[in-house]
């Protein structure tokens, strides 16, 4: 209780309300602050990155053009172009050439019928080059189209690595002619891969996170191994972007810069990225230290407005304690304060006179509220009484709107409810319902003859037959007139024509109050799996066929009971 009371207190509520509205102020400006500096640390990053993959591609760049031109320029010395090219001198060149860099593989020399004829590296001396997966524009055999211009690619060859990695190489090939220019054969290398990661891991900075692939111009990944037919790169950004930062193919949120490597034609794209996270770790860093400048400015405000608001509340807290006293009964309590302002002394002197008056009423506001009460009381009486008699003559307008009133049986709205209900019923189930429509024969001339006191006489005894021969899940209803319905659940035709028969006998055979003998027509349908059609989609269809065979017991010489006619 003496928490909460702190809580509620005046001088913690102001010093809340200053230390909220500077911290909503702090936040407020982290958030503007935060949103330039997503933008100016996501730009140096992507920057960064751009200049990274560039610096990757010019290097790669360089290092083909290097290969190229080493194998053009070893291609046009006196030994390729005069010394026989299965010579000693010639293999000799070809063993320190592999020597001076330490990521040729192979290099060898193939004649004009693709022939390997000298060779230093894995590749047999006598093999044809037309079987090396090396040889491409048509260096096998024999020599078509550009063999005339020195080509390179990248390759991936079924032999394996140390680590059980796929060897990978890129290839450099030239034209080797003789004094007079003619084709005297091809000089070719396989330059292993690793000098490509060995250029990535030079320029990645250390546990940077950032992660360096090679893709080539059809979308195939080249570099990293792992990812090779494992993960797809993304789509190729627009000449004028130099970063982007979106979803990667296979999931996750990165920032990513790519550069081309254009030498030869290969249109190699250098992609580095990094993750979303890691990328503005920095600015997650920065946000942590404005939010935690923030909350400690926050509380050392919200401190110094505590100590200045309780210098003003003590007093208000003294007359909030008296006031509590004379709630509680304490009708002599002093209402003095010790400091305050002259206003907290004007409040005090107006709160014990206040208090005088209101002593002074307390008995008579007991009195008003102790007769308020007691007719309260008399009228909820009333009005529950009146409650009562409503839910009556509610449930009297419910049974007379659904009851006929001459004859006590339902009336043609509760026989179509019924009807829709059992309607429902038998497409629910299946089971098969029968209705019997009858009206009364020569009724017009009962009236005409007796007058209507009588014809109403009658069909009272009509209906008090019908309950009597009706079965007790029967459901019998004046239909309008002299016309009456019984719907007979879960009834077949078989077995409302049994009944329909017993009611027709019973009518016929009792005695009508002042008519003497009466007779009655009556009409069956049955509406069942057997007989329905398309037509019996609404329950009326049955009672429309019922009619139909009423018709035709009229029409037959009345008395007489008609079933439906089925096609």
């Amino acid at each position: 209780m003496i928490r909460r009371a702190l809580l509620d207190s005046f001088r913690l509520r102001l010093a809340a309300l200053f230390g909220g509205l500077f911290l909503a102020s702090a936040l407020l400006a982290a958030v503007c602050l935060d949103q330039v500096l997503s933008d100016r640390i996501m730009l140096d990053q992507g920057e960064a990155m751009s200049s990274l993959a560039g610096s990757i591609a010019k290097a790669i760049e360089a290092n083909l053009r290097e290969r190229h031109r080493e194998v053009l320029l070893l291609a046009q010395t006196p030994t390729y172009i005069r010394a026989p090219l299965d010579g000693d001198e010639l293999r000799q060149s070809l063993e320190r050439t592999k020597q001076a860099y330490k990521y040729y593989a192979w290099i060898g020399i193939a004649d004009t019928q693709g022939k390997i004829v000298s060779a230093a590296g894995g590749m047999l001396v006598g093999q044809s080059a037309a079987k090396r997966p090396w040889f491409i524009h048509g260096l096998h055999a024999p020599f078509v189209g550009d063999i005339h211009q020195a080509v390179l690619l990248a390759k991936l060859l079924p032999a394996s690595s140390a680590q059980g990695e796929p060897l990978r190489f890129v290839d450099f090939a030239s034209p080797v002619y003789d004094p007079s220019g003619k084709l005297r054969g091809v000089l070719a290398t396989h330059a292993l891969w690793d000098w490509v990661e060995d250029i990535i891991r030079e320029r990645l900075p250390p546990k940077s996170g950032l992660e360096t692939f090679i893709v080539d111009r059809q979308g195939n990944l080249l570099s990293p191994f792992e990812a090779v037919g494992k993960m797809q790169a993304p789509a190729p950004m627009p000449a004028a972007q130099t970063f982007r930062l979106g979803p990667w193919p296979g999931g996750g949120d990165y920032l990513y810069s790519e550069s081309r490597v254009q030498e030869a034609g290969l249109g190699w794209r250098v992609i580095v990225r990094q993750p979303k996270q890691q990328a503005l770790a920095a600015l997650n860093r920065l946000r942590g230290a404005l939010m935690l400048l923030g909350l400690a400015a926050s509380a050392l405000l919200m401190a110094a407005v505590y100590r200045l608001a309780t210098s003003f509340s003590r007093p208000l807290e003294q007359l909030a304690g008296t006031a509590q006293r004379v709630g509680g009964g304490e009708e002599d309590a002093d209402w003095a304060i010790r400091g305050g302002t002259q206003e907290l002394r004007q409040l005090s002197e107006a709160m014990r006179n206040m208090t005088f008056s209101l002593l002074a009423r307390k008995q008579q506001l007991a009195d008003v509220n102790a007769n308020l009460e007691q007719m309260v009381a008399d009228r909820t009486e009333q009005l529950r009484e009146s409650n009562h008699l409503l839910l009556r003559k509610a449930a009297e307008l419910a049974l007379q709107a659904r009851h006929d009133a001459l004859t006590n049986l339902h009336n043609r709205m509760a026989a179509n409810e019924q009807l829709q209900e059992e309607h429902l019923r038998y497409k629910r189930t299946g089971a098969p319902y029968a209705v019997l429509l009858l009206d009364v024969d020569h009724f017009k001339r009962v009236n005409d003859t007796f007058g209507h006191d009588a014809g109403d006489r009658v069909l009272r005894h009509i209906a008090d037959t019908l309950r009597n021969s009706a079965r007790a899940t029967d459901f019998v209803a004046r239909y309008g007139g002299e016309e009456f319905l019984l719907l007979l659940p879960e009834t077949d035709a078989a077995g409302a024509a049994v009944l329909a028969e017993k009611i027709r006998a019973a009518v016929e055979q009792s005695q009508a109050p002042d008519v003497g003998r009466i007779t009655i027509s009556i009409g069956l349908a049955t509406s069942n799996a057997a007989t329905s059609n398309a037509a019996d989609a609404q329950p009326e269809a049955t009672v429309k066929r019922a009619d139909l065979a009423l018709y035709r017991a009229k029409a037959g010489g009345r008395n007489r009971v008609e079933t439906e006619t089925t096609a």
